[in-house]
């Protein structure tokens, strides 16, 4: 099924629920995947493939809107499971998928909010095998650009975030950080593969913007407030989920500027400029808005508000904003990322 943005936008529980019988496991009882169509150019994590409260799986979809594809199927009856969130190799084919296989937080439900595994899968053979198991509790992912490597952020000697990188092939992880009382997480290669960008929180609860191993790694500032924003480790003012610029000479991230937002929190899109530390905004109100991913097409994120959650892609300075997909208030949109 091939719907189109209109389409979607008319009706937002098309994606949640019409669609839903089109997506019968072709693989029930094993461990496969759908394979990823030629011209997809975003994955994504969702749960509108089903009823409300439904664990994530991994969807793709065109730079237009068209060809929704659900690519993974590992949520069944007799084994829940959630894909929160895909890093992506050069070639397409092989996804290293954060995946959570128990309510860890017991809230009732499998989400981005509960302990999370490593897992390797190779979507174009059905492949799949575990890298690292859930009481890692890996929170972020990347793959490199440029050679075999994921930087990832998992708990570490302290019970803090630290960074990790790990051969996608192996299950022995490397610390890069390790810094005492700091929480350091979210990280993501530049497009040569030389270096990262990721959130730091510290002792306060505020996340900043910091370059890995750079001689002035701190990147931002934060914005004003104090307010512990439930359930994350933010308080309002963080600046979280960095991304770079494909040319490597800006960033994007998010930044908390109040605790509304769906329970989620109301967050900005903002800019930062490597050279000089300049910001600049990209997308702002009361609305939650996900982690971002900036690619040569431009910036895609998830919005919520109460009238449902959207994908979304936006150019740099604000304009030419395109809501892909939309779905109704109680279904999700998570971890959007471009494709190679």
């Amino acid at each position: 099924m091939r719907p189109t943005p209109a389409a979607l936008l008319a009706s937002p529980l098309l994606l949640a629920g019409a669609c839903s019988q089109s997506y019968d496991n072709p693989f029930a009882g094993s461990v496969r995947t759908a394979q990823l169509p030629a011209r997809a150019a975003i994955v994504f994590s969702s749960n509108s493939y089903g009823s409300a409260g439904a664990p994530n799986e991994l969807f793709a979809v065109e730079g237009s809107g068209a060809g929704l594809t659900r690519l993974t199927f590992c949520n069944q009856a007799d084994r829940p499971c959630a894909s929160v969130e895909a890093a992506v190799a050069p070639d397409r084919a092989r996804f290293a998928v954060r995946r959570v296989l128990a309510d860890s937080n017991r809230d009732g439900r499998l989400d981005d909010q509960d302990a999370a595994g490593l897992v390797f899968l190779d979507v174009s053979r059905g492949v799949e095998a575990p890298l690292l198991p859930e009481t890692a509790r890996v929170s972020g992912v990347d793959w490199s650009p440029t050679e075999e490597l994921l930087l990832l952020s998992a708990v570490g000697a302290a019970g803090l975030d630290d960074l990790f990188t790990l051969p996608p092939n192996s299950t022995s992880s490397q610390n890069l950080t390790g810094s005492a009382g700091l929480s350091e997480r979210r990280p993501r290669f530049n497009a040569l593969g030389s270096t990262g960008i990721y959130e730091r929180i510290d002792e306060t609860a505020k996340a900043l913007v910091y370059i890995l191993f750079a001689a002035q790694p701190r990147l931002t500032s934060g914005g004003p407030g104090t307010e512990r924003l439930p359930g994350t480790p933010w308080v309002v003012g963080s600046d979280a989920d960095p991304d770079f610029s494909p040319d490597g000479r800006r960033a994007v991230f998010r930044r908390l500027t109040g605790t509304g937002g769906r329970g989620l929190g109301s967050w900005d899109l903002m800019l930062v400029n490597l050279a000089d530390g300049s910001l600049s905004t990209v997308a702002s109100g009361p609305a939650y808005r996900g982690a971002p991913d900036w690619g040569s097409a431009g910036i895609v994120f998830t919005e919520a508000d109460a009238d449902g959650a959207r994908l979304v892609v936006v150019q740099p300075d604000g304009s030419d904003r395109r809501v892909l997909l939309a779905v109704a208030p109680s279904f999700d949109l998570q971890n959007p990322r471009w494709l190679p």
